[in-house]
């Protein structure tokens, strides 16, 4: 059976009045930056422009939208990204909803597994869930100590899956979390329940984790080279756990903007950059906290060519990320050709279109939605994948 990718539209919704004027005066862009900056009813336009997208999304042919969450983010205004994916299941009829994902190390994880049943119910069974970590931030913000992050993790994803396959009521006491009585009414559509995906950036032990559960892994935006040594630890792990893994373990997210002459594209395009050097800028201990990452997810970021935007690395600017697809602007072919060139050498299932940042126009963000679910998607659609050997 020919194998085929599928596409996803994804925003982090930014709140993009925030300048680098505003950053300058704070060490941090998280963390140290306050919220005063923060206007409601230019958030209000905001969101419902990025609701538009993602309808529009649906309509032109889009397989899936991906969504996230992230907490102190300007950056990102989606503080519950099973909120946004309720938005997703009312505004769209057709396409997946990937959930990339739930903080579940700072989250209450029984009731993480009603909620996202829920949306499988309201959806009909469109639910992909995704389970992250978060990064240091999140643990910081959410309270608890960094170096509980990845246990509390685990013990959080084992115990949603058995509110979702073991019938209840239920005691359970474990390390992190003890409930005299587990019983979620509201069960998923799909059965035993929804796709489960993990995503990283760059730790092999985030790849190998993912394997050894056989979930699928998304790459979030590293640089080819990186995908491609992750990829690779993907598909020796699952070997070694005894199961063949495909396309369909494995996605990738850039950026990407569509116009419809490459120089408009490409103007544009320079908006991807915004606050690129402030994101992750600030105390190390706000990015990475004693006992966060272990060493050997140090010695692969720091042995290895990555974007460089905060803790590891050197910043590449936008014409150097050009250089090298991981940012994709232009028309229609060129877009095609250049996704094209991804797909052929990372050959994932999935490909994730991170779409629009800061203060883009939304009407040139909706006009590349446009191009790429008419024109640009339907090319993609044609290349088919191949086995991993």
């Amino acid at each position: 059976m020919k194998q085929h990718i599928e596409v996803f539209w994804f925003s982090e919704q930014p709140y993009g009045y925030v300048t680098d004027e505003d950053l300058a005066k704070y060490p941090s862009g998280r963390l140290d930056f306050p919220n005063t900056y923060f206007d409601p009813q230019k958030a209000h336009v905001l969101y419902n422009q990025y609701h538009e997208q993602y309808a529009l999304a649906d309509e032109v042919g889009f397989d899936g939208i991906m969504t996230n969450e992230h907490h102190a983010s300007y950056w990102c205004m989606k503080p519950s990204v099973n909120i946004d994916a309720a938005v997703i299941s009312k505004v769209t009829k057709k396409a997946k909803i990937a959930i990339l994902g739930n903080v579940i190390a700072i989250n209450d994880p029984v009731r993480m597994a009603e909620e996202i049943a829920m949306l499988d119910c309201i959806s009909g069974g469109r639910i992909i869930s995704g389970f992250v970590r978060g990064t240091a931030v999140e643990s910081l913000h959410g309270g608890i100590d960094p170096t509980e992050n990845f246990e509390r993790f685990q013990e959080a994803h084992d115990l949603i899956i058995k509110c979702w396959t073991t019938p209840g009521p239920f005691r359970y006491e474990g390390k992190y979390y003890h409930y005299r009585a587990v019983n979620p009414w509201v069960l998923p559509v799909q059965k035993p329940h929804p796709d489960i995906w993990f995503p990283g950036t760059g730790s092999p032990e985030s790849v190998v984790w993912a394997a050894k559960h056989r979930h699928p892994y998304m790459n979030l935006g590293a640089l080819v080279n990186m995908t491609e040594y992750l990829k690779g630890v993907y598909i020796e792990t699952a070997r070694e756990v005894g199961f063949k893994p495909g396309p369909e373990h494995f996605g990738y997210l850039l950026r990407v903007l569509c116009a419809d002459t490459d120089e408009k594209a490409i103007e544009l395009g320079r908006t991807f950059m915004w606050t690129e050097n402030h994101r992750q800028r600030g105390p190390r201990e706000h990015n990475d906290p004693p006992g966060y990452q272990s060493r050997e997810a140090l010695r692969v970021k720091m042995s290895r060519p990555t974007i460089g935007t905060g803790t590891f690395g050197k910043a590449m600017g936008y014409d150097e990320l050009r250089a090298v697809n991981n940012i994709i602007v232009g028309n229609p072919e060129t877009v095609i050709k250049k996704l094209t060139e991804v797909i052929q050498r990372l050959n994932p299932g999935y490909l994730h279109i991170y779409g629009n940042e800061g203060p883009m126009p939304h009407q040139a963000v909706m006009r590349s939605i446009e191009l790429l679910g008419k024109e640009v998607i339907p090319a993609l659609h044609e290349i088919e994948l191949q086995p991993y050997e």
